[in-house]
């Protein structure tokens, strides 16, 4: 899944990324390997994720840097 990210709290270890294609905010993980992945983390950075579904809803796993054409990790 595209989207961007949209809020952000590094100190917290968190933040909210939009879907492209519509839906509400989903919350992440801003952990050591997820800024591996994505390098320098801001609001407005548009970022490739895949959804798990826990007990509080869901929540944007595995982000990588930019968009991707075919929408698959």
């Amino acid at each position: 899944m595209n989207g961007h990210i949209v809020w952000l709290r590094p100190e917290r270890s968190y933040g909210f990324v939009r879907p492209v294609d519509g839906g509400g905010d989903m919350v992440f993980d801003v952990d050591r390997t997820t800024r591996a992945r994505l390098g320098a983390i801001a609001p407005g950075m548009a970022v490739h994720f895949m959804v798990r579904h826990d007990g509080t809803g869901p929540v944007a796993v595995i982000l990588g840097a930019g968009h991707l054409d075919d929408d698959t990790l």
